[in-house]
């Protein structure tokens, strides 16, 4: 019996977990290499190079809300490729600047392929392709995220030790090249109906054509009068700033507290627990209501963080960070599965881009007020106190004004 030729849609999939594994790795983790880097190589001080990476940030933020229109404009496999290069230009940029004002047109440059590469083209590439198993799909693809934190940013950090700043970036580049455009070459462009099928591998309806999904059906003013939106919007906005801003001095919180030993293992845990516990959300999302999983990850996160407040122990340190890391990746991949639910397939990624541009221009500022925090009390306790209590107020906004999914087609 012949075998069944695998779904176009899962090598999507491998295709979106690429575009993220070097999206976040470039453009998330890769931040911190290079403000690492030219502080130390070029004598600049964190905080100067620091604004010029919260101005990448707020710029991607705006740019994040035009990436829909590009899409349906250009396509898709187009709008990565110029995205990719631009990133791939502007950080090996990154690493020949002399002066500081060339810091901030090549974060520039750069925060167009982060728009271009993060959780918005992600969405836009995998919805099309399923409806009944589109948590696990995008569970599958957003994972890459998290490998462009264990994989991506450690090699780049090897390289430019062993190689040099220009160099090491270089060759990470280049591995994106070599590896994400010929899939994108491969595998995007095309729709599940002019393959005669339907979304999730099914045979075509006689008379359906494409979904649609990645058009805009909808003006940004008409998305902005759903109140469900902007539950997603502040659920995930706050939710992301507080996760950010742990993420961002966990290493500094926990270094008085560990050995170099078990620090690195908190920090793999962290990272680690994500991928888990997006992989297993993804396979029971589809069968729950989103919102609900999304309360229950900040719920969970929000008792991490009081942990790491009042128990100092290693082994409660370490069962902590692995709690709070279970939610790291779902609080990108949850409220994609609740707009889809409940917007639909026609104004998804228009509501994806509003969501997310609107999370990292919140969530830019969460390394500075953190941080503002811990100097005002002296340790983190306080600022793991506030984490904590935004993180249930985004489990209630969540849970506020829930829309009913509208009718399948």
């Amino acid at each position: 019996m012949p075998r069944r030729p695998l779904f176009h849609g899962w090598k999507v999939v491998a295709t979106a977990f690429l575009v993220a594994m070097f999206g976040w790795g470039l453009g998330f983790y890769g931040s911190g290499v290079y403000l690492a880097t030219l502080a130390q190589t070029r004598g600049w001080s964190t905080g100067t190079v620091g604004a010029a990476v919260t101005g990448y940030y707020l710029l991607g933020a705006v740019m994040l809300t035009t990436v829909p229109r590009l899409i349906a404009r250009f396509g898709e496999r187009q709008v990565l490729l110029a995205g990719s290069a631009a990133m791939g230009a502007a950080v090996v940029a990154l690493t020949r600047t002399t002066e500081i004002w060339q810091l901030w047109p090549a974060f520039l440059a750069m925060s167009l392929g982060w728009a271009t590469m993060s959780g918005v083209m992600v969405n836009a590439l995998v919805a099309p392709w399923f409806d009944r198993r589109l948590g696990i799909a995008i569970s599958l693809a957003l994972n890459g995220a998290s490998c462009g934190g264990v994989i991506v940013a450690p090699l780049m950090i090897l390289a430019v030790d062993r190689l040099g700043f220009t160099l090491g970036v270089g060759l990470v580049v280049l591995a994106m090249v070599a590896t994400l455009w010929p899939a994108a070459m491969l595998y995007l462009g095309t729709t599940p109906a002019r393959l005669g099928l339907a979304p999730d591998g099914g045979a075509a309806a006689p008379g359906r054509h494409g979904c649609g999904t990645t058009r805009p059906a909808t003006s940004t003013g008409e998305l902005l009068r759903i109140r469900s939106l902007w539950t997603v919007l502040l659920s995930s906005a706050i939710g992301l700033f507080a996760q950010v801003g742990v993420l961002t001095h966990q290493v500094a919180f926990l270094s008085p507290r560990l050995t170099p030993e078990v620090l690195s293992l908190a920090v793999g845990l962290t990272t680690g627990a994500a991928i888990v516990g997006r992989v297993g959300t993804g396979l029971v999302v589809d069968r729950i209501d989103p919102r609900l999983a999304m309360a229950a990850t900040l719920g969970v996160q929000a008792a991490a963080l009081a942990a790491l407040a009042t128990l100092p122990g290693p082994l409660t340190t370490l069962a902590a960070c692995t709690a709070f890391g279970l939610g790291v990746g779902n609080l990108i991949t949850l409220p994609s599965l609740i707009l889809r639910r409940e917007v639909g397939a026609g104004a998804f990624t228009q509501a994806v881009g509003l969501v997310m541009a609107g999370s990292q221009f919140t969530y830019a500022f969460a390394p500075l007020g953190i941080g503002h925090l811990r100097d005002v009390a002296g340790d983190y306790s306080m600022a793991w106190f506030v984490c904590a209590a935004l993180d249930l107020t985004a489990a209630a906004a969540a849970l506020f004004a829930r829309a009913p999914a509208p009718p399948r087609p």
